[in-house]
Order: C-alpha cells, then structure tokens, then sequence
C-alpha cells in the first residue's frame, strides 16, 4: 500500500471532519442531531498523529495543516490558574478561545499530548514545542502514587470519589509516560528523565502476561478507610498497549544497550498479532480492535521492523489485506472506510463515523507504505 493511498485518506479525514476555515474538527461524519460542536481532546490528538507520520513519511504538503493542528492545542489548553510554574495541563473538550478549555482533565490524555509536542518538536524543531512538553510532563508528575506506582485515569481519580474507572493506573497513561520520559531524555540528557522512564516502565511491567507476553489493560486500585491498595489486574485487552510497550522497549534498548528490553519488544509484538488475529468465514485475516488503537500497535511494528522486518511480517500482511479490502471494496463516496475493513459499513454504527477511527485508518495506511 502506497503512500499515496494514505495521503487520499489523509485528505478525506480533514475534508469531513474540518469545520470550513476554521481549526475546529467535528468528532463525527456525517453529523447528526445531538452530536458534538468540536471534537474530544482525544479524537484532536490522534488527529495530529495522524498529520505527523505523513508529515514524516514525506508528504510535506500536510506541514502547514499540521502545524495549524498544532496551535489549536491552545483551545484545550488551561490558563495555568493555581498550577505552579513549570507545569500546565489540558482538558479534554475544546474552549471558545485559547487557555479556555473546559471538561475534565485526564493524565492519559494529557502524557498524549505531551507525546505530539514532542512530534511537532522532531518536525518543526521550535523550543516552544520542547517546553510545553515538559510543562506537561512536570503536571504529569503529581499524579504519580508512591507507594503502589502509576497513575490514576484522571484528577477525580485523586479522591476518594473517583470511580473504578477513574481509579484504574492504565497502561494508556503510564506506557506513554515511558516513552515520552525517554524522548525527553534523549533531547536534553538530563537524568531525570531516563528514572522517570524507568520508574514507568517497573510499574508497566506487572501488566504483562508471563506466559504469553501480552499487556493488560491496566491495575485497579482499592480504598478502603481512605487508604488505597492495588487491586486486580484489569485483563481487557487494547492494542496500543502493547503497542506502546513496543515503542517504550526499543527507546529504552537504543538508550541503555539492554537486550532485555528489544526481546520483550519482539515478544509483545508476536503476543498481540496473536491476541487480536481473527478469521472471517472466507478465511481472510482481521485485526479485532478499535481502529485507532490497532494504528498505534502499527507503530510498534514500524518500530521493530528497523530491527527485523520479518519478525513482523505477519502483522504487516494482516493489516495490508484487510485495509486493501476495504480500500478496493468498502471506500465511501467521501473517500473515507468502515471500521471494520473485512466486514464493511453497518447501519447506525458511530464507530463508522468516529474522527479518531478515520485518522487511525489514515496513520495505518501510511506506516504500511513504509514498511
């Protein structure tokens, strides 16, 4: 699959989703009564994901949306009223005007964001985008718990109010905390840095399955008389996940030397295509996973295939078929495909119509033209 491919779904997700001339994207198309007038925080991120890989992949005529993308991180940013210095976060629904973004504040989302700032960093090289990562980081860090490690879903996950959901430490936030912690590393040399790393990447590890080699979702945790306590594994299984502990393996291999970390990223590689491998009833092989989730377990083969392309040649012609399918059979009027590429579209599906399936569709399609 070409990058050229890529680039007309590139251009199809920013041709729907777009609001005219205005940097605001709708969180789904086609629109319906009752949907969002901008999209989530998370649906944005993916988005500039989404324009960095074809950015990076050589298609330059997406720098300059890109860079729009961009700045209109401003719009979910916080003001940084009653943060301290050195720290800023960001909420994850959009604001009227920059520094007003309102709704909750995730650390998941927030360590995403940093991680994009750190792209925009690698492409444009401005030291604003260096710096605003490291406010987040620095925001990132007072959610750390101490004595069981990790961090909660989000700030209500803080208090003793927060919900199961909001008390898990997922493998979303605290995975990327690895990776983003290691980048960091590598650009400025401060130590700090490489034992925030590690200290993620300890606490991810219990996520592991020792016997397949697959990553859980993420560790409960449990109040009781104020006090918490690590609760059970939570075993739903996501492809950024693993995914994610791919690309923090390797960062950590080519920074200390360790083999132990390239051998896990080899190993998670081989668990997930296994875990989420399915047959339709014609025999052709699918991923089962939400889209977006599937592109970031793509970046890991990416990753590992600049060590060893046929450790992951498996995954790679699974996704090549299944998108190729929906590209040749499934590909709408707006030049935009279903979620799930064997089957095709299904009435009434909002994953169908999702800002952040469609840029996960494009971001695959142009990781496969590079491998």
């Amino acid at each position: 699959m070409g990058l050229e491919i890529a680039n007309a779904l590139c251009g199809a997700v920013m041709e729907q989703f777009k609001e005219g001339e205005s940097n605001i994207f709708r969180e789904y198309a086609p629109t319906k009564d009752g949907d969002r007038d901008s999209c989530f925080l998370w649906s944005y991120f993916a988005l500039s994901g989404m324009l960095y890989h074809m950015v990076k992949a050589g298609a330059t005529q997406w720098r300059p949306a890109y860079e729009k993308v961009i700045k209109g991180f401003a719009f979910y940013r916080t003001d940084g009223t009653g943060m301290e210095e050195g720290r800023i976060k960001y909420h994850s629904e959009r604001g009227a005007t920059p520094h007003t973004g309102c709704g909750p504040c995730f650390f998941d989302d927030n360590i995403w964001v940093a991680r994009n700032f750190l792209f925009a960093y690698d492409i444009f090289g401005r030291e604003a985008y260096l710096e605003e990562a490291k406010r987040i980081v620095n925001y990132i860090y007072t959610g750390w718990n101490d004595e069981l490690g990790g961090l909660v879903w989000n700030e209500n996950g803080l208090t003793d109010e927060g919900t199961v959901q909001e008390l898990e430490r997922g493998l979303s936030a605290n995975a990327c905390c690895i990776i983003v912690n290691a980048m960091l590393y590598r650009l400025t040399g401060e130590d700090g840095y490489l034992a925030w790393a590690l200290r993620f990447y300890q606490f991810c590890r219990q996520m592991q399955d020792r016997d397949t080699g697959i990553y859980y979702n993420g560790v409960h945790t449990v109040i009781k008389d104020h006090v918490r306590y690590a609760g059970e594994i939570n075993k739903d299984l996501y492809g950024y996940n693993s995914g994610s502990m791919i690309l923090a393996d390797l960062l950590l291999y080519e920074i200390t030397g360790e083999e132990s970390y390239k051998e896990d990223a080899f190993w998670t590689a081989q668990a997930a295509h296994h875990a989420f491998l399915r047959h339709d009833e014609a025999g052709r092989a699918y991923y089962k996973d939400f889209v977006w989730f599937t592109a970031i377990l793509a970046e890991g083969y990416a990753a590992l295939a600049q060590y060893d392309a046929e450790s992951v040649e498996a995954g790679r012609k699974t996704l090549q078929d299944s998108l190729t399918l929906a590209w040749e059979h499934y590909k709408n009027a707006d030049g935009l495909l279903p979620h799930d590429y064997v089957t095709g579209w299904r009435d009434g599906d909002d994953y169908d119509r999702l800002l952040l399936t469609h840029s996960g569709t494009a971001e695959i399609a142009c990781l496969l033209a590079g491998l």
